[in-house]
């Protein structure tokens, strides 16, 4: 099992099965492969057993530690009552050798301590955030990962406020104290003088540290009251190593010893310890009301968990499931994470020995990625190592073919589950087997090989696999370089089926049952590449080169120096019984020989991604050609993230979301290709035919079928002598009728007309239209209808099927010279633009409306078809004048007044009957915009001497920037004078009119 927070026991290694996790890395996004490689996909797998620590509670609050892949970092999770927990975001770093908490919560604070920098670090500040009000607090962590004077490390919670240990030179030796940092608050020191804390546990009110005491730097174990400093010694352990448990509840702290319990009440430490008799002896945890410890079964070879309740009340209990991480909250309550199988993972509250069935007593672990370990493909197969099974691992084969149709891949099968650790690094496979590594860095592991979900074979032992590597493997042998390659030149040779070993030459090669290695001839500049077969001993020179081999591959007749001379950074590629080679790039990455393919790499012009390419090595095609660009890796310690196929032409990379992508590398491959998205068959001489067009390097039949929904409308055929591609479809059916407007998939098949195979097997859309496409656009008459300020919403939509992008347009009449009002030319406002509102006069706007003018907007739209529609009926938006501009001219008793909902934040107002304002109208029609209120009076509205209308502006509740008169004033602009007269009220109470805005259409 994992191992368990030491701040309540330090469980057994032996007890433990250690998960592989590593601190990810921002890993490059590979690319799609070209649409006319033959490729596939296999959905991203994921767990729902992801790995939960550091379990923290407090009443119906429960956080914990969360690390869902081996590409996502740690981040702390929230749930509260059970409820759908809350991602706390990423945490710091707690690699450190005691142990930090980096998410906890007590008394309804949550702290989560992160660290900004992006490669991982230990906490630089603590964000604590309270679950009643939603407030956060923000505590910095002045972390040093020197350790010099002033370095400070976070080291656990206290209520709302964080545990530090504060390194500082007492002028006589470097010393640390342990204070309490809160919000706004001073630092209090709490423990001085030592050399290191542990905080085991800790609440609001009080923490249990583990010191290292001076001079003698001694081990205690003390419990801290925050209110008075008091501390008490619970334990002095000889080392580190902490007592049997710890007892850490609301009420009580304590030590466990066999089956006696000393205990002191948090209260009044100072009273001296009591001694409770357990009903158990060997009890590890303890809460309220349970204990819980671990109990080794030789049936299944594991620590079992088992509980019972305090008082003994309930008889000890073996809990079933697997159980990872055990913690006693601020509330007395025991809390554990859960795996069984075939059910959710989830974080269960104990209750007297008993896992909880009350409502809200158990939260579900959110489901992450499973963490890949390892790809390999090997004859068509690929196989995937991931931890998606439980809490072991699981390696997976999903069989690729290519044909007609394209590429496909099977639903994945499970090949084994293995338990004896999870797959790291090497997988390989060759001859319907698969090779394994088992175990990590720094620990005994083991190279074993399986067929069909059994092992075959004796497993090849090391005791530390972090030193070594596979360097080739056929299915029943295995080379691998270790430690002694560096001291003698040499590999070691395997034999899975009955363990023989041997070493042979560094650089050495493993195909057709025989091992392949280089000798130099004498003292002479040359070397022979020498066959041994393994079965006889027999050993043959199959190539003599003259210059210093570096690692060799073979694949059949063909044979690859990885490198050709020292130093070099060409190798050489040659065929047995020929020393006449072509020079290979490998200035990159290795090449990699294949079985009729050769995989060679080139990096971007910026010398940032690397792209796998795939050269042919047999027919007429000799160019490289590119699969994707490769994945990072999550971190140096895991798995390359992609692998090619030494026995068939397939490659294979998985994406950031754990997408497999898996690519046909045979041969041919297009150079170019272009499909238009639509046509349109209206005999218009634009796009009235469709015509895609595809180049190949090697000469091709080709099939391309064109299909509305299920029914085929029409199949065209050819060959291409000279590898172009280039069918015609005029928009009819197979019949000659014309072919109905809408959306068609089209699929075109190709093949190597040399040799028969599949080439390439590409669909897509493409989208037949027969009418010009249309839109209609809308904005405010007014703009004061929707704004305060001179800025106009304007909306436009289609009108016709398949519209893809607008064109925006716009106009405005000013005056010219002579004072004639002119309409102005159409300007472009967007285009092309997919967006369907914007607003004209803020951000991206040609102009800044101007109060009094009259804008015109239209809209054009752009369809899948490639056409282009006629610009639309204009939607007019007039610009209002304000209360304020120079053009109103005000007689009588008027004020000014600041309203920031009225039009440009102010309204002018009168209750004086006669009081009036005057001013042109040199428009087409009038609107005036008021404020509508309780108050509100009556006013006349005048026009070249005559009363065209009386406005009420009497409402029960106050509406702002309304048009509350409407006059036209004809056809064409020609100049009006208008006033509007301040009349009686209807009421005394109803007599103040408040003018907000002018507007004149013109």
């Amino acid at each position: 099992m994992p191992s368990h927070r030491r701040r309540f026991l330090a469980v057994p290694v032996a007890a433990l099965t250690a998960l592989a996790v590593a601190q990810a890395v921002t890993p490059v996004s590979a690319v799609a492969v070209p649409a006319t490689d033959v490729a596939a996909t296999l959905a991203a797998r994921t767990t729902s057993v992801p790995a939960a620590d550091d379990i923290s509670g407090s009443g119906p609050a429960v956080v914990w530690r969360q690390k869902t892949s081996a590409d996502t970092p740690a981040h702390g999770w929230l749930a509260v009552s059970g409820g759908t927990p809350q991602d706390l975001g990423r945490l710091a770093d707690d690699g450190e050798p005691v142990n930090v908490d980096t998410v906890s919560v007590q008394d309804g604070v949550v702290a989560v301590a992160t660290s900004t920098n992006p490669n991982g670090a230990l906490a630089d500040h603590v964000r604590l955030r309270h679950l009643d009000s939603g407030d956060e607090d923000i505590l910095p962590v002045a972390y040093d990962s020197s350790g010099a004077v002033g370095d400070e490390r976070y080291r656990g919670q206290a209520g709302d406020g964080i545990l530090v240990q504060q390194s500082y030179d007492d002028a006589s030796a470097y010393r640390v104290r342990l204070v309490l940092r809160t919000p706004g608050g001073a630092d209090r020191t709490l423990l001085s003088d030592d050399e290191q804390y542990e905080v085991l546990a800790s609440d609001a009110h009080g923490a249990l540290v583990l010191r290292r005491t001076a001079p003698g730097w001694d081990h205690e174990i003390v419990y801290v009251d925050f209110a008075t400093g008091r501390t008490v010694t619970v334990a002095e352990p000889t080392t580190d190593e902490l007592p049997q448990g710890l007892e850490f509840t609301p009420g009580h702290v304590g030590v466990i010893d066999g089956a006696t319990l000393t205990e002191w009440r948090r209260s009044a430490p100072e009273d001296g310890p009591s001694t409770v008799a357990l009903p158990v002896s060997g009890a590890r945890w303890i809460s309220d009301d349970t204990l819980a410890w671990y109990q080794w079964s030789a049936a299944d070879g594991s620590s079992e968990l088992f509980a019972m309740a305090r008082d003994g009340s309930t008889a000890a209990k073996d809990l079933g499931g697997t159980f990872t991480d055990l913690a006693v909250g601020d509330d007395g309550t025991m809390r554990v994470t859960l795996y069984r199988p075939d059910v959710d993972a989830a974080i269960q509250t104990l209750a007297d020995g008993r896992v909880s069935t009350a409502a809200g007593d158990a939260t579900t672990i959110p489901a992450g990625p499973a963490r890949l370990d390892a790809l390999a493909l090997s004859d068509g197969a690929l196989y995937t190592a991931d931890d998606s099974s439980r809490r072991q691992g699981v390696l997976l084969r999903s069989g690729l073919s290519a044909g007609p149709a394209g590429a496909s891949a099977s639903t994945p099968s499970r090949v084994l589950a293995y338990s004896g650790g999870l797959v790291h690094q090497t997988l390989a496979a060759a001859g319907g087997r698969v090779l394994v590594e088992q175990g990590g860095a720094s620990e005994p592991g083991h190279f074993q090989v399986y067929e069909d979900g059994r092992l075959v074979g004796t497993p090849l032992n090391y005791n530390d696999v972090s030193a070594v590597s596979v360097v080739d493997f056929d299915g029943e042998r295995v080379l691998v370089s270790d430690r002694t390659t560096t001291a003698d030149g040499t590999l070691l040779l395997y034999t899975f089926a009955d363990g023989h070993t041997q070493r042979v030459p560094s650089g050495s090669a493993l195909n057709g049952g025989a091992v392949y290695s280089s000798v130099r001839n004498g003292t002479t500049s040359t070397w022979s590449i020498r066959r041994t077969d393994l079965a006889t001993g027999a050993a043959t020179t199959v190539a003599t080169v003259n210059c210093l081999p570096g690692g060799l591959q073979v694949r059949g007749s063909r044979i690859l120096l990885t490198t050709c001379g020292a130093g070099s950074t060409t190798g050489l590629l040659l065929k047995a019984g020929s020393s006449a080679g072509t020079t290979v790039d490998a200035s990159i990455r290795t090449p990699i020989l294949g079985t009729d393919v050769l995989y060679t790499f080139t990096k971007s012009s910026d010398g940032g991604a690397v792209t796998l390419n795939a050269q042919p090595l047999g027919g007429t095609a000799t160019a490289a050609q590119p699969l994707f660009t490769l994945p990072e890796k999550a971190n140096s310690a895991a798995a390359e993230r992609w692998t090619v196929d030494r026995d068939a032409p397939w490659a294979a990379w998985m994406d950031d979301s754990g997408v497999t992508h898996v690519t046909w590398a045979g041969v041919p491959t297009a150079a170019s290709a272009a499909a238009p998205t639509g046509f349109s068959p209206n005999g218009d001489g634009s796009a009235d035919a469709w015509a895609p067009t595809w180049t190949y390097n090697r000469p091709v039949s080709w099939t391309l079928t064109l299909k509305s929904g299920t029914t085929q409308v029409r199949s065209l055929t050819g060959i291409a002598s000279d590898g172009k591609v280039a069918p015609v479809w005029n928009g009819t059916t197979q019949t000659g009728g014309a072919a109905t407007e809408g959306a068609y998939t089209w699929t075109l098949t190709v093949r190597d007309t040399v040799t028969g195979r599949a080439a390439a097997d590409v669909t897509g859309k493409v989208t037949l239209r027969r009418a010009a496409p249309a839109a209609t656009v809308t904005a405010p008459t007014v703009a004061s209808s929707a704004a305060t300020t001179a800025s106009v919403p304007v909306t436009w939509s289609a009108k016709t099927a398949g519209v893809k992008s607008y064109d925006i347009g716009w106009r405005v009449a000013t005056r010219d010279s002579a004072g004639v009002w002119k309409l102005g030319p159409l300007q472009t406002w967007r285009t092309g633009t997919t967006a369907t509102s914007a607003v004209f006069g803020k951000a991206g706007s040609p102009v800044k409306p101007v109060a009094g003018l009259t804008y015109r907007f239209y809209v054009r739209a752009h369809d899948d078809a490639g056409q282009t529609g006629a610009w639309s009926k204009a939607a007019t938006t007039g610009i209002p004048v304000d209360d304020r501009a120079t053009a109103l001219h005000y007689t009588g008793s008027w004020k000014s007044a600041a309203a920031s909902a009225a039009w440009s934040g102010t309204e002018r107002t009168s209750a004086a009957k006669g009081a009036y304002v005057s001013f042109s109208a040199d428009g087409t029609q009038l609107r005036i915009v008021a404020t509508l209120r309780s108050n509100g009076g009556r006013f006349a509205v005048v026009v070249d001497g005559k009363t065209v209308g009386t406005v009420n502006t009497y409402a029960a509740k106050s509406a702002y920037r309304q048009v509350v008169f409407t006059r036209t004033l004809g056809t064409t602009i020609k100049n009006h004078k208008a006033q509007l007269r301040i009349l009686s009220g209807s009421t005394p109470g109803r007599s103040t009119v408040a003018l907000d805005a002018v507007m004149v259409t013109r």
